[in-house]
This record gives C-alpha cells, sequence and structure tokens, in this order.
C-alpha cells in the first residue's frame, strides 16, 4: 500500500495543534540525525524492541548513514522528527482512509521534517525528508517527488513490471492518491533510470529545479533543456528489458553495509545490519542457512538483475526453528548483491561444481532435521539447462529426502541410471548420516516460479 496525497505543512497540522505546531508525541530519545516520538495514544507493548529506545534510533541512522553515500544529505541542519503513532492519527494527519485496524503506511508532512508512520525504518517517507534536505525548498511535481521516494531502497518487496506502459503524459498530471499509483510506479522507474545513466548528483540537481506545475509541455520542456534529451526517448528507453535483465526493475540499494561474513560462524541479527553485502565471490559457493518460515532471497544492488529466492516447490510448512533451510548460491556474473538480514550462517566454498568429484563438502546444521526443511541452489547466471551441476552434503542424523524432478542424490558419485539416475518425479528416499551426493539436471526440474529465479528448491529433507 502507498501513501496518499502528501500534505502541506499547514492544511492537515492545523487539524492537531495549528500550522506552526509540531504532530502530537513524547519525546523518547534523540541521536545525531533524528529525534523520536511516540504517539500517547499508542499502545506501546504492541512495538517491538527493535522500534523503541535506543534500538529504534540506531536502525534510524543506519539508514540515514547507509543513503547518505548516495545523496550526501548536509550536516548540522534541522533533525528529522521521526513519529510513531496510531492508525487514526496517521490517517488523518496523511489523508487517507483508515480500513479496519490496518495502519495505514504513514507520510512524511511536505516541509516540515515531520514523518507520521507505525513502524520504522520507513524507508519511503524517509528518502521524502532526505530530498528536503538536499533540496531545499523544491517541490517537483508528484510524479517526481514520489517516484524519487520509490527510486533509493533495500529488502523491497517486488520491482516494477517494465511492460506496464502508459503515456508519459498520463503519469506526469496524477497525484499521489490517484488509484493507477503510476507515480509511484512509473515514477521510481523514471529516476531510476536517470539515476543510473546520467549518476545521482545529475539527478539531484535536476530535482531542485523541476518545475511543480503538472504540466506535460511545462515537463518535457524543462527536462530537455536540462538534460538534452526528451522524455519520449527516456519513456522508451527505461520500459526496455535489456539482455540478462529482469522484466522487472528494482530498487536501487545503496549496498553501502557490511559485506556477509562467510566463515560459518552466527550471524547477528539486529538494526544495524538491515542487510548484508555480497560482493565478487571469486568462483566460490556460498553456503547459507535461514529460518524456514521465509524464502532466502538474493537482491540486485542496482535494481536490474533478477531477485534470486527460494521457490515454493515444497509446500511451505517448514517450522520456525533455526537453520530450517539452506540455500547454496552461485553467483558467478560478479555482480554486487545484498541479502536481507536472514540469514543465520553463511559459509564459502567450492559447494557447488560442474563434476561430483570437484565438490566441496558442505556440512548441514546439526538441528537441520528437526523439521520439515530445504535445501536450494540459486544461480546467477542461471545452469545451463542440459549441464548437471552437482554437490556434496554432510548430513548429521538418517532422515527422509525427498528430490525435485531432475534432481538425483546417491551415496556414491555414479549418477548413471542403473544406479542413482536424475528422475523427473519426487520420490523420497531414506539417507543415512554421512555424505550424500547430489546432482541437479535444470532442463529436468519443473518449469515454475524457480526456473526464473535461479535453480530453486532442490530437496526436501525429514525426519
Amino acid at each position: 500500500m502507498f501513501p496518499g496525497e502528501r500534505p502541506s505543512s499547514c492544511v492537515f497540522l492545523v487539524l492537531i495543534a495549528g500550522c506552526s505546531a509540531s504532530l502530537p508525541g513524547t519525546l523518547v530519545g534523540e541521536s545525531a540525525h533524528f529525534r523520536l516520538f511516540i504517539d500517547p495514544d499508542l499502545d506501546r507493548s504492541t512495538l517491538a524492541p527493535s522500534q523503541q529506545g535506543q534500538p529504534a534510533l540506531d536502525a534510524l541512522e543506519t539508514d540515514w548513514a547507509d543513503k547518505q553515500t548516495m545523496l550526501q544529505m548536509p550536516e548540522g541542519k534541522r533533525k528529522i522528527d521521526y513519529h510513531l503513532m496510531t492508525g487514526g492519527h496517521i490517517a488523518e494527519i496523511c489523508n487517507v482512509e483508515l480500513v479496519g485496524t490496518k495502519t495505514p503506511p504513514g507520510c512524511e508532512v511536505q516541509g516540515t521534517l515531520q514523518i507520521a508512520t507505525g513502524d520504522l525504518p520507513q524507508q519511503h517517507e524517509l528518502m521524502h525528508a532526505y530530498m528536503e534536505l538536499v533540496a531545499p525548498g523544491a517541490l517537483p511535481i508528484p510524479f517526481l517527488v514520489e517516484g524519487t521516494a520509490q527510486a533509493i531502497g533495500c529488502n523491497t518487496d517486488a520491482g516494477t513490471d517494465l511492460t506496464y506502459d502508459i503515456p508519459w503524459q498520463q503519469a506526469v498530471v496524477e497525484i499521489a492518491s490517484n488509484t493507477p499509483a503510476d507515480v509511484y510506479v512509473e515514477g521510481g522507474l523514471f529516476a531510476r533510470y536517470l539515476i543510473r545513466t546520467q549518476g545521482i548528483e545529475a539527478f539531484v540537481r535536476y530535482y531542485r529545479q523541476a518545475p511543480g506545475r503538472r504540466d506535460p509541455a511545462l515537463f518535457a520542456d524543462n527536462f530537455s533543456a536540462f538534460w538534452s534529451m526528451t522524455v519520449a526517448d527516456v519513456w522508451t528507453a527505461m520500459h526496455v528489458v535489456q539482455p540478462g535483465a529482469a522484466n522487472t526493475d528494482d530498487s536501487i540499494c545503496p549496498c553501502s553495509l557490511s559485506a556477509l561474513p562467510t566463515d560459518g560462524q552466527p550471524i547477528p541479527s539486529d538494526v544495524a545490519h538491515p542487510y548484508w553485502t555480497i560482493g565478487d565471490t571469486q568462483g566460490a559457493s556460498i553456503g547459507v542457512t535461514a529460518p524456514g518460515i521465509a524464502p532466502i532471497s538474493v537482491h540486485d544492488c542496482e535494481g536490474v538483475a533478477p531477485i534470486l529466492m527460494t521457490d515454493d516447490l515444497f509446500p511451505n510448512n517448514t517450522s520456525a526453528i533455526a537453520d530450517a533451510a539452506v540455500a547454496i548460491l552461485q553467483l558467478a556474473d560478479g555482480r554486487p548483491r545484498y541479502v536481507p538480514a536472514t540469514i543465520s550462517t553463511a559459509a564459502a566454498g567450492g559447494y557447488l561444481a560442474d563434476s561430483c568429484a570437484g565438490t566441496a563438502p558442505y556440512a548441514l546444521p546439526a538441528d537441520f532435521l528437526s523439521g520439515a526443511v530445504d535445501v536450494s541452489v540459486l544461480s546467477s547466471p542461471p545452469a545451463a539447462e542440459n549441464v548437471r551441476q552437482y554437490l556434496q552434503l554432510q548430513v548429521p542424523v538418517a532422515g527422509h529426502v525427498t528430490p525435485a524432478g531432475g534432481v538425483g542424490t546417491c551415496a556414491s558419485c555414479d549418477f548413471s541410471p542403473g544406479s542413482c539416475a536424475l528422475l523427473p518425479l519426487r520420490i523420497p528416499v531414506t539417507v543415512a548420516p554421512g555424505p550424500l551426493n547430489v546432482a541437479v539436471l535444470p532442463s529436468q526440474m519443473p518449469q515454475g516460479v524457480g526456473a526464473s529465479l535461479g535453480t530453486g528448491t532442490i530437496l526436501r529433507f525429514t525426519n
């Protein structure tokens, strides 16, 4: 759900305490760039520990530091007031409808550096505040304001469908509350295209001088005068699906935070690490573990390459236990990527190989078979359909394993039809503690979601 029309500094603040007043809330903490307030009517017991006190301020400062590497927000300016509020107050301040008990996303009250929301960090509204700091006094049309707030972010759920194409004149006259949400969808794509092709500094200069009247002719003339190219040409180019790229376009993540530790030790999960970056793996695979309640995903920092994600080939009924899912990542294209902070452990090695004898053993966690758990392979570029890949898993205890179609398991490296054949059907087998060799043939795997997102789930273990 997107925020509604962003209110002016007077119109909606006057509903509470007059145009010059601040939003209601008790100041509960302050950091270098933020002041944190909590609505007196908000039940604090509903807030997670990470949403309160110092952890909340740390999360906001982490977001600032990450985005600052791109936007270069100035130091020493007014702090951003971040208000955690009830759904009713958010709906009133942000001019959106309150539906049932669902808390609206919130808004940044234009021109005041005040954010009204129900959680943190709300990256979209923070981007509005950051842009007010880097472009003080600027007020472009909603297409550009909301698109810029959509352009930069991490751990986003879904990208813009490049096949969705409307006349640019339609998008630039819309406001934020229009149902098609083109100011967010197409505006985000427009802003990201300019940032990627022209650079963030030039884009910020453009933003500062862009007109505020929703007039297609005025917008086009200003755009051409600044960029020496036409809106129509950019509109066409930004909808082209490039070779090897996704047919969706995702937010740009600065990817300035810490690299994923790959020493096999437990990885901390805290507000200072909303994601972990992955650089050039130098040909090595990375074995990662995560709780089984959410898919393992790998995102492209630039937002161009497809998101690699474990699929739902097997029913998603894994329990919320530690290390209930394992994925072997093979990222051979050298693109900078990141993973959300749901990863429990990560270890680098030659786990995925073109020959069975060439694999390095990957030890499954000791508690791996405490429930139904999955092993996946995520590759970029995707493995060739008719080329087998191999890995060797060190199984801690006896159990049952169900391979996906096109996947074979064997105690040895003999994957011949008379021994350990790769079958198109899912047939469970019993496995003993110790080495389990696995062969994967993508051409025989089911052609579903996972086919476009790497390889997907290859095995399910049960005890």
